[in-house]
């Protein structure tokens, strides 16, 4: 998983020794809710979890789609409330390391630790770009960075490709209504945006597949830079 890609082999039993359990999750199920306090932090092995907020109305927004390799249940106090829900979309594979084994296993595998700086630096350079969506970006640019960097994402898992299926389209777990609370639209607005842009030939998204039909266009429509997702290493650390 991508947590611990650093992590010399020999050094993987030791690591690997802090897992508690590995345990799977059917679609809807949650990993934990808003103002639940676990006694563990997540890595999600395989399958998407939506990660949202929701006020008491029952509104909601998406915060992440998270992917396999991300990690999840981790702040900045370790035996804080979790300040988020997270959803399975689909079939998952979750681990699950002891929250008072978390600072441990950083002083003994510093390469973990500078990996989970740097991605949850990528984290907030995704968000920051997601509240420039909220605040600027029109109904079209909105969805089409939401799905660039979904799918941009699985290529970079190498899993953006399925059987029988072209390789600019991938297997995408999310409804309307996901979308619509991702990016702060109603359900009926993203209905016809959708199909606004599948007559534009930009993309497709329907039935749980998402294809990339004019990339560059999309690109250019959004203002995407690929290179917001890369993890870039930290100055001094190999």
């Amino acid at each position: 998983m991508a947590l611990f890609k650093n992590v010399p082999y020999d050094h993987l039993s030791w690591t690997q020794g802090h897992r508690h359990t590995q345990f799977s999750l059917k679609a809807k199920d949650y990993l934990y809710v808003e103002g639940d306090n676990p006694n563990y932090v997540f890595t999600l092995f395989s399958g998407w979890i939506k990660l949202y907020k929701s006020l008491g109305c029952g509104k909601k927004q998406v915060l992440r789609f998270a992917l396999p390799g991300d990690f999840l249940g981790f702040q900045g106090s370790l035996d804080g409330l979790m300040l988020h829900s997270a959803q399975a979309l689909d079939h998952c594979v979750v681990c699950a390391f002891p929250r008072d084994q978390i600072q441990e296993l950083f002083c003994k595998e510093p390469a973990i630790g500078n990996e989970m700086i740097m991605m949850n630096a990528q984290v907030m350079s995704v968000c920051q770009e997601y509240l420039l969506s909220t605040g600027v970006r029109n109904a079209q640019e909105r969805i089409a960075f939401l799905m660039l960097e979904l799918f941009s994402r699985l290529r970079l898992l190498g899993r953006f490709r399925e059987e029988n299926i072209s390789e600019n389209s991938a297997i995408v777990p999310i409804t309307q209504e996901d979308i619509a609370d991702a990016v702060g639209m109603t359900q009926i607005h993203v209905n016809r945006m959708l199909q606004q842009m599948k007559e534009e030939r930009l993309l497709s998204c329907a039935n749980g597949r998402l294809e990339i039909l004019d990339n560059d266009a999309l690109v250019k429509l959004a203002n995407f830079d690929p290179k917001l997702l890369e993890i870039r290493p930290m100055y001094g650390v190999r």
